[in-house]
């Protein structure tokens, strides 16, 4: 569903922020336009009865959402069983994926209800990526290239997915499934180093990333599929002194990078013609950028850009963390993945906010 992403970008998103220092969090760039408050506000919908926080949604309608994290035992171990949710329009579910134990599920992401995909990290002391997929009515396990950590994923059909991550010989590649097997494609550019991945089409998938430039060590650079080839994208190439950067395509000519550095939040946006630098208020967040499905777009939970006006938002308080966050195609209703504790517990549990523009 091109434009219609039910998880932002494709990219493995595994941070979690703390909430308050998030809440107390402010930039240092300028705020254009005027900062106000909506009146309507982020509430719980769901709060799993385990130790452990979501990290990644997938929704592929109102009637249809998945949901995945990693869970803990009361020791602080992570449990090596896929923790998976399924929300049908009425109730969560818990699915349990048969012969998976051994392995976590830290992403999700979906192109139909009859195309979901899962995948985790095998137990072990070396990363090793393992995949199942739903076809609407049985799991299978998709093959995974030995040795490989897929960082990034983003899934455009049953027979076109494409990837990121450590193959096990290089340090990095690229890889496409074709509905049969992987392939490997290898940017011309072997200094790139590939960060974050996101699809608006066949067509139009694109790599943000940094390279490495002379004096200024690592900067900002990504490349692009054009449906034939991917290439170098032709951009600014600011510095980095931290890590990122992410990137969201909403269309070819709609595409958004943003990254963090030492002291600032920075963005890129691509309207087609040229980049133009985005000054962002104080609580955007530069890596987690969706649509609101009303023309504006979240920056992370806390704040809306629309034209040049920034919304702020507040979550509920709570001790905890909180990570992705995803639009319900066709909605303007955005979900939030979550940790959140109890007043008497030092443990958090796996939570789903949402809020309703």
């Amino acid at each position: 569903m091109p434009g219609e992403r039910g998880v932002r970008g494709g990219g493995v998103k595994r941070w979690m922020i703390t909430a308050a220092l998030a809440l107390a969090a402010a930039g240092g760039a300028a705020i254009p336009g005027t900062a106000q408050a909506s009146s309507t506000a982020w509430r719980q919908v769901y709060q799993a009865n385990a130790s452990g926080s979501f990290f990644q949604t997938a929704a592929i309608g109102s009637r249809d959402i998945w949901s995945v994290g990693d869970t803990e035992t009361k020791a602080g171990k992570t449990i090596y069983q896929p923790f998976v949710r399924h929300f049908n329009g009425s109730s969560w579910q818990a699915i349990t994926i048969p012969r998976s134990s051994g392995s976590t599920a830290d992403w999700v992401q979906a192109s139909s209800a009859s195309n979901v995909w899962v995948g985790g990290v095998k137990s072990g002391s070396t990363a090793i990526t393992v995949v199942y997929r739903w076809n609407g009515a049985r799991w299978s396990k998709i093959p995974v290239p030995a040795q490989t950590y897929l960082q990034g994923v983003d899934v455009l059909g049953p027979d076109n997915v494409w990837a990121f991550g450590d193959s096990g010989t290089v340090a990095f590649d690229v890889f496409h499934w074709n509905g049969s097997k992987w392939q490997h494609y290898l940017p011309d550019n072997i200094d790139f180093i590939p960060q974050d991945i996101t699809a608006s089409a066949p067509n139009d998938v694109w790599l943000s990333g940094f390279a490495y430039s002379g004096s200024k060590k690592q900067v900002v650079a990504a490349y692009r599929w054009n449906g034939t080839a991917w290439h170098a994208v032709s951009m600014p190439h600011p510095a980095l002194n931290d890590g990122g950067p992410n990137v969201t395509a909403v269309s070819s000519a709609n595409v958004w990078i943003g990254w963090y550095d030492t002291t600032t939040s920075h963005v890129l946006h691509w309207n087609g013609r040229t980049w133009q630098a985005v000054r962002l208020s104080g609580l955007a967040d530069p890596i987690d950028i969706v649509p609101d499905g009303k023309g504006g777009y979240w920056f992370g939970p806390l704040a809306i850009l629309t034209g040049s006006t920034w919304t702020t938002e507040d979550l509920p308080g709570f001790s905890g963390d909180y990570g992705g966050l995803t639009r319900i195609p066709g909605t303007t209703s955005a979900l939030l993945n979550a940790g959140v504790g109890g007043s008497s517990s030092s443990s958090v549990k796996p939570t789903i906010f949402r809020f309703d523009l």
